[in-house]
């Protein structure tokens, strides 16, 4: 297995591993009573995008951004303390998690508010183009977003001025508790940005490796010819907010004591990785990540 491969599966399984550590802080009652959305099946997409970026390309974040900051970051530890509210977290206490943003690691901003980080994003975008500064700017958001009129004007808005713009779609089927076919009508992200002309692609598979070369052909589309629109679908493996199991009753019943692998399917980022490099080497980056145990958690 060739080094860059062999990296982006350790960085799914070791990011897998670090949501695994904030998910036993909440169910220990560790995180003080902020909303937290644990990413868990979110680790494929995630990993492509913050190895897609440049050092010139910003982030544009909704509530559940976990992944990606701990992805960008590269370290569980500073993350962590943000989430406790601690003055040596990555904000200092200040932003916890709905909100927590990176602006050195291009993370510059994340939002609590359905759909609000696209009109932000377009503005971003807007900068660049204005004071011709190089990069793009990704936008991430979940199903609910598209329900904002925010997403369908930001998709005007990006196409009307040749923004560079990638608006990207994480489609868990689930707003709070409910999911799409109990909360509305079917919406075709592909006609309406077919409406508009804004190139739109779907994925599926949660392949890291996949991933990442479709996320890079995105970024040079965007980077040479304007907005663009990708629908990613992935699994609600974790409760909307908070510790899972909730309760008793929670059916979703994440622990470490279970292993990193949370179902055996294509809709766990890490049991695909499972199945795609030598048993061996999934077997080494396992016990590394749980070796590290002492290391990466917060006393």
């Amino acid at each position: 297995m060739d080094i860059e491969r062999r990296q982006l599966a350790w960085e799914v399984v070791r990011l897998r591993y670090w949501q695994h550590l904030v998910n036993e802080g909440l169910k220990e009652g560790k995180i003080p009573k902020v909303p937290v959305h644990v990413a868990i099946g979110n680790e494929a997409i995630a990993v492509a995008i913050c190895n897609m970026m440049q050092p010139e390309d910003e982030l544009a974040l909704s509530h559940r951004n976990m992944a990606y900051n701990l992805a960008r970051r590269g370290e569980f530890g500073p993350v962590y303390r943000e989430y406790l509210m601690e003055p040596t977290g990555v904000a200092g206490g200040k932003l916890a998690s709905m909100n927590l943003t990176q602006p050195e690691l291009g993370i510059v901003y994340s939002s609590s508010i359905l759909g609000n980080n696209v009109p932000v994003a377009c503005g971003l975008a807007l900068g660049k183009q204005t004071l011709d500064e190089p990069g793009i700017v990704i936008a991430l958001m979940g199903d609910g977003s598209i329900e904002e009129g925010s997403f369908y004007e930001g998709l005007v808005f990006a196409k009307t001025h040749g923004l560079r713009l990638l608006m990207i779609i994480e489609n868990n089927d689930h707003s709070m508790s409910s999911t799409v076919a109990q909360r509305r009508c079917p919406i075709s992200v592909g006609d309406m940005c077919a409406a508009v002309e804004v190139p739109f692609r779907q994925m599926r598979g949660n392949n890291v490796w996949k991933y990442l070369d479709n996320v890079q052909d995105a970024r040079r589309t965007v980077h040479e010819g304007g907005p663009m629109c990708i629908e990613v679908f992935v699994e609600a493996l974790t409760n909307h907010s908070g510790p899972t199991p909730f309760g008793p009753s929670d059916p979703k019943n994440l622990s470490l004591d279970n292993g990193l692998i949370v179902e055996q399917s294509p809709n766990d980022p890490v049991y695909v990785v499972e199945q795609s490099i030598p048993t061996s080497a999934m077997a080494e980056m396992t016990d590394r990540v749980f070796a590290e145990k002492s290391v990466e958690e917060t006393p």
